[in-house]
């Protein structure tokens, strides 16, 4: 008896992905033979007369264009977010913001700017509509994230309203939506990314809690049909034998800054992409001393803040103070680069640490104190 009830249980929770296993089979427990590169890419809505949503047709704006590297051999994958802002010259079109090429050319235009912008040229393409998205999230139950500050902003002829306050909380798929979409501050775009990695990284805890799991059939199913991809059958399946290892996840902004768009740090590229992209070995030494940490603390931290600076400056390095409405959600420390300056700065402290295009602009390292 209890063996029919446990596996009539099992069937429940699989049912849902009938559908999906019947177009992409089972996964491959073999997993990945060598490196795949990916483009994965947001589309923005279309929209018809009197500002109602059109058909998905996945043709509009890539307003989130990520680059993703999956490393079997070192268990890694590797998410490098592009700004929008970037200007690339469009094989045929002339110069356009990079998120312009999916409307006028389609995936494999997409495809050539992202390979002009970093240097890497994608295998294959996965689009997703802002519907997977909402379906997504909704069927996991909602995922919980920090809003460091006040986020607000209203278009009513796009139906988007944004207003989420400081805070831990958890978003469900309209929530999830402002939480990813505002941009409407002195980062603007950057920021926008900075937001969606950390969401990456609190879907990837959400996913795999107990709760996710049990969740995770009938949240996939949901959001495969707002899908577009050139993935095969196979691919998909060796794909998910990868996912099944837990690989480390490395979120990564393209380095760069202000004026005229978003200018690429050529050199800083260079680095990222020998590392994370092509396998090379680092081996350059990492010295902590003159280098900038922007220390991170919320209400509950301001007492510890100061005594947390003269910690660093006895490190010999150069603090920024940065307080918050709202306390971090853990302790860490953050570098959107090779990671032995974080690993450093980590080890000297005796806290964990995490390479993240989090990290904030124009310093070499982020330290958040949690609560």
């Amino acid at each position: 008896m209890a063996f029919l009830l446990l596996l009539l249980a099992l069937l429940y929770w699989a049912f849902p992905l009938l559908g999906p296993l019947f177009r992409y089979g089972l996964p491959d427990p073999r997993g990945l033979d060598r490196p795949l590169t990916l483009l994965v890419y947001g589309v923005s809505p279309e929209y018809s007369d009197h500002h109602q949503r059109a058909p998905e047709r996945f043709r509009g704006l890539a307003d989130t264009v990520l680059l993703v590297r999956l490393d079997p051999g070192a268990n890694r994958a590797v998410v490098l977010s592009i700004p929008r802002d970037v200007w690339v010259d469009l094989p045929g079109y002339g110069w356009h913001k990079i998120n312009a090429a999916n409307p006028l050319g389609g995936p494999e235009l997409l495809k050539a700017a992202v390979a002009q912008a970093v240097g890497v040229e994608a295998e294959r393409f996965v689009a997703v509509s802002l519907n997977a998205l909402y379906a997504f999230v909704d069927a996991l139950g909602g995922v919980r994230v920090c809003v460091e500050k006040p986020l607000r902003y209203e278009d009513k002829a796009a139906g988007l309203s944004i207003d989420l306050k400081p805070g831990c909380q958890v978003l469900d798929g309209k929530g999830a939506e402002g939480f990813l979409r505002f941009r409407h501050d002195a980062l603007g775009d950057i920021g926008r990314i900075q937001r969606q990695q950390a969401f990456f990284q609190a879907l990837k805890e959400r996913v795999l809690s107990p709760a996710g799991l049990l969740r995770l059939p009938r949240a996939v199913a949901q959001a495969e049909a707002h899908v577009r991809t050139d993935l095969s059958r196979e691919e998909v399946g060796r794909i998910l034998g990868f996912a099944l290892r837990r690989p480390e996840l490395v979120s990564l902004l393209l380095p760069g800054r202000f004026g005229g768009g978003w200018q690429v740090d050529r050199e800083a590229l260079l680095e990222l992409r020998a590392l994370y992209f092509e396998g090379r070995a680092w081996s350059e030494e990492a010295s902590l001393r003159g280098r900038t940490v922007a220390l991170v603390y919320g209400p509950s931290a301001e007492g510890k803040a100061e005594e947390v600076a003269e910690r660093l400056r006895a490190l010999g390095l150069r603090v920024w103070k940065r307080p918050l409405e709202a306390d971090p959600p853990r302790t860490e420390v953050l570098e959107n680069g090779p990671g032995l300056l974080a690993r450093a700065l980590g080890e000297a402290l005796g806290v964990p640490h995490r390479v993240s295009g989090e990290a904030l602009l124009g310093a070499d390292l982020t330290l958040r104190l949690g609560p």
